[in-house]
């Protein structure tokens, strides 16, 4: 069970730092005296770094520390020393304390309170020199921009006159600010010194945040929300941790410390900020001049000053932005409901004579200005479109049916009715990937359209949630039959044939139906010129004919159209084709200009992130690993829809397994082992997955049962063989380890292999590569045959499959360049980083036998030979077949160079090659 932290138990993204104070400890001790400046904004973990280092350190570095604060210019002079020099005498370190306490009363010894500022720096000085004599001293004084003249002064003393070895002085501070504006001298001199280390701790990369929340929550954290998370808080750790279970709003603990700063300012600052706050973002700044309160009038230039200069606002180009988005949220947040409406009441009407049409709209949406907001909306949402630019098309689309209902005659003013905009709305919806929202839109146009009054915008509202609900799920054809029932017979139809094209492609792309309605949609094509029916169609009968230049085709025409979705189409299906043909460097480069383009045309989270699932499938076969991962990352990241995203999570639990790390695997598995799978046609590797992590773990019942569960799956049936291949394979090792484990456990294997070579037979070969993995099946059924694997793979150029069969064919045939054939398979696997591949190789060239070249499994067979069994009863004891028992009866008579059974016997009884059975899997 995962176990959600208050705060990160462990310290990221500071490793470089904190070898930094290391370092800056030993040059203290070994070249004199030393200072580090620690600069950071406020949560980005200055203390948390020291307190991270005091652990490390351990007794061998004495930490005392001292803290500054706001008040140290009401009277608390000498503050954060007071508090050092009490920690030390706490301690023992401290000689003398009466002598300090002439200055320091609060040390609680009455002192004659007589002597110097000069005497009180030397007796601080030699105090710290004395403590250091023991063991090496850190003196951390946080916050210094706080700290009053008189410890600045002092600090800068000591800092000057130290001169015995093993003093470090460490001064945590702000860089920006109105306070770090008094530090500004002390921090130039300090700058200057010899032994002076500065360190500026920087925000948390995305990453870094990853495994912050990773930390927090007990889990690996979904990478789309490690995204906004890290774009909220800007990579500030303390921010992050505020968030980690936040929604939307700013929680309460972040948003009090966030308007500390805020609410302090005097009423005509803060009136400005909360009118910046309303921009959303950049704020021009003739914009912000011409809605700020009138009663700014010429202090305009002021105000903002001293925003800037307290770091709330920060110049960005010709504008202003906030320091940080949270504090732009915390300050909006806290404008009062009327506040809010007038100030973005100004806003709107500021611009509504300008061309930002999608300012306009929120602004005008927030004033409560209706007319404005749909007018405004409508024709930003077109201009979206146009820049490809499809997640704000259909943000404004929603904006306008949200004002629908409130304005006098909204279809006159906008020249498009309310189903118009639901359609517009739902095609956006497809094109970023929101597709249940999407659904949502085509069935309240389908509500709002009589049938028999208007088929033809009712069956196209049809094609859309079909379109829509097959992306999602799996599901949708039910509608895609509907809108071609409402739709004439007549086969010269545009509209039909695009229909007709849909529907195969919601499809297996084996199924008889799937297979007739692309035929019928590439011929409806070719008559009728339409190139979107004919792109379907070329697409789905170049892949079942196996045929490029079909595909091809369907490129160059996809080419000419405006349908970046249907373009995006093609080199997916280029892609699997390639694979099927065992291509994977060129299935991978053309996934891979299908993402970068993608991006460009605003479909990273939708049809990029199918296409990363073909990329990264072709890297992961062609050995590239790392480019996997990568990929992996950066489609993760964009929040794809469900769908390809459970695809590209299990894509990286079997990338994980290949790596021996289990636990990413696990996390994958537990995500997908209840999915009902009757609909998810594209999912089946979720089987191969659920098998491999239970055989990882040795859990060989539970394998089984995933296995049969897979085996019962319809979706089988209706796949090519380059999908169900890796999952027959995946049981068939399954069985082999049950085999190597032997016992009762193994009594089941000779069924269940069974049943394995009647579904291989049973589907059909799919290309170069599915025949490369029946090679490997077969052999694993049968023990024996790997060459043929071998061969198949090293033709294909994939390095793991290679160094996976070259190791099976060792274990079960011992060919007489076995060793050869392990140190190939150690250099691949060593190569991709395949660490339970490396240490199956080593366990393997460790048992075998040196003298006469016996496998394993002949030795097994040895063993039961020697005490006169058959043939027949040796396949019954070990589970395999008769004339797999007497091919390796065979291979050991020649090997053992026997010329009888009894012959081998004796020769086994005499060298002692009996009795070496083992139960270890390989």
């Amino acid at each position: 069970m995962a176990v959600q932290q208050v705060v990160s138990p462990v310290l990221v993204g500071r490793d470089e730092a904190l070898a930094t104070l290391a370092a800056a400890v030993r040059t203290a001790v070994t070249d004199g005296p030393a200072v580090a400046l620690l600069a950071g904004e406020a949560g980005l973990g200055k203390s948390r770094l020291l307190a991270e280092f005091t652990r490390s350190a351990g007794p061998r570095v004495r930490v005392v520390e001292g803290a500054c604060t706001e008040l140290a210019g009401d009277g608390l002079a000498y503050a954060p020393f007071v508090a050092v020099v009490r920690r030390l005498i706490r301690s023992g370190a401290a000689g003398r304390p009466h002598e300090l306490a002439d200055w320091f009363p609060q040390l609680g010894t009455a002192g004659t309170g007589t002597g110097g500022k000069h005497r009180l720096h030397e007796a601080v000085l030699a105090l710290f020199e004395q403590v250091a004599a023991d063991r090496p001293l850190l003196v951390a004084i946080e916050d210094l921009h706080w700290a009053d003249a008189a410890s600045r002064e002092l600090f800068g003393f000591l800092a000057r006159n130290l001169a015995q070895p093993g003093v470090l002085l460490v001064a945590t501070y702000r860089p920006a600010g109105a306070d770090a504006g008094r530090l500004g001298p002390l921090l130039s001199e300090l700058a200057r010194g010899r032994r002076t280390t500065t360190l500026r701790l920087a925000p948390l990369t995305e990453p870094e945040v990853g495994h912050q929340l990773a930390a927090i929550l007990g889990a690996r954290p979904d990478p789309a929300a490690v995204r906004r998370i890290h774009e909220r808080s800007d990579g500030n750790p303390l921010f992050v941790e505020a968030l980690a279970r936040a929604g939307d709003r700013t929680p309460d603990s972040l948003r009090d410390l966030l308007l500390y700063g805020p609410r302090s300012l005097p009423a005509p600052a803060r009136r400005l900020l909360g009118t910046a706050s309303a921009a959303g973002g950049h704020v021009d700044h003739r914009l912000l001049a011409a809605v700020a309160d009138p009663d700014t009038g010429d202090d305009l230039d002021l105000l903002l000053r001293e925003l800037v200069d307290r770091s709330l606002l920060v110049v960005d180009g010709d504008g202003y932005d906030f320091r940080h988005a949270l504090i732009r949220q915390a300050v909006y947040e806290d404008l009062l409901p009327g506040e809010r409406a007038r100030v973005h009441a100004r806003y709107a009407a500021a611009l509504r004579h300008s061309e930002s049409l999608a300012e306009l709209a929120a602004h005008a949406y927030a004033a409560g200005d209706h007319e404005t907001t749909l007018t405004a909306a409508h024709r930003a949402a077109a201009r979206a479109y146009r820049g490809y630019a499809y997640d704000e098309q259909l943000h404004l689309l929603d904006r306008v049916l949200a004002v629908w209902g409130r304005v006098p005659d909204p279809a006159a003013l906008l020249g498009a009715d309310r189903v118009d905009v639901l359609t517009a709305a739902a095609e956006a919806a497809m094109l970023t990937g929101d597709y249940r929202h999407g659904i949502e839109l085509a069935g309240a146009g389908l509500a709002a359209v009589d049938e028999r009054a208007e088929p033809g915008r009712a069956a196209q509202l049809l094609e859309h949630r079909g379109r829509l609900s097959i992306r999602l799920d799996g599901t949708g054809i039910a509608d895609l039959e509907r809108a071609l029932a409402l739709l004439p017979d007549d086969p010269g139809s545009v509209q039909r044939g695009r229909i007709l094209g849909m529907m195969a492609m919601g499809r297996p792309l084996r199924s008889a139906e799937s297979r007739a309605e692309f035929t019928a949609a590439l011929r409806a094509g070719r008559h009728t010129g339409d190139p979107t029916v004919t792109v379907r169609g070329l697409l789905g009968v170049g892949a079942m004919t196996g045929e490029p230049t079909l595909l091809a085709e369907a490129a160059t025409l996809a080419d000419r159209l405006d349908s970046p979705d249907l373009a995006l189409t093609v080199p997916m299906y280029q892609a699997a084709l390639h694979t099927r043909l065992g291509d994977q460097q060129r299935a991978v480069a053309v996934a891979g200009e299908g993402i970068r383009r993608a991006r460009r045309l605003g479909l990273a989270r939708s049809r990029g992130a199918e296409l990363a699932r073909y990329a990264v499938r072709g890297m992961i076969l062609a050995g590239r690993w790392d480019e996997a991962d990568a990929v992996l990352a950066e489609a993760l990241r964009e929040d794809p829809p469900p769908s390809p995203r459970l695809a590209l999570r299990i894509l990286a639990g079997l990338l994980a397994l290949l790596r021996g790390d289990l636990d990413p695997a696990d996390e994958v598995a537990a995500e997908v082992a209840d999915i009902d799978g009757s609909e998810l046609l594209g999912l089946l590797a979720r089987h191969q997955l659920l098998c491999l992590v239970a055989l990882a773990h040795g859990d060989l019942d539970r394998a089984d049962r995933h296995l049969d569960r897979a085996l019962a799956d319809p979706a089988l049936a209706a796949n090519y063989g380059n999908d169900v291949r890796p999952i027959l394979v995946a049981g068939a090792l399954v069985q082999r380890a049950r085999l190597d484990r032997g016992g009762r456990g193994a009594s089941g294997v000779p069924a269940r292999r069974a049943r394995l070579a009647a579904l291989d037979a049973a589907v059909e070969v799919d290309g170069p590569f599915d025949g490369a993995q029946q090679a490997t099946l077969r052999a694993l059924l049968e023990d024996r045959g790997f060459d043929r694997a071998v061969t198949a793979w090293r033709d294909l150029g994939q390095p793991y499959e290679l160094a996976e069969a070259l190791v099976h064919s060792v274990r079960a045939e011992q060919p007489t360049d076995g060793a050869a054939r392990l140190r190939e398979a150690a250099l691949l696997a060593d190569r991709l980083g395949a660490a339970p591949l490396t240490e199956r190789i080593a366990r393997v060239a460790g048992a075998t036998p040196a003298r006469h070249g016996l496998t394993d499994r002949e030795r097994d067979v040895l063993d039961l030979l020697a005490e006169g069994l058959s043939n027949r009863q040796i396949a019954q004891r070990l589970h395999i077949s008769p004339s797999t028992a007497g091919v390796h009866v065979s291979h050991i008579l020649s090997k053992l160079g026997a010329a009888t059974r009894t012959e081998a016997a004796a020769i086994a009884h005499r060298e002692s090659l009996t009795e070496h059975r083992t139960d270890a899997p390989a």
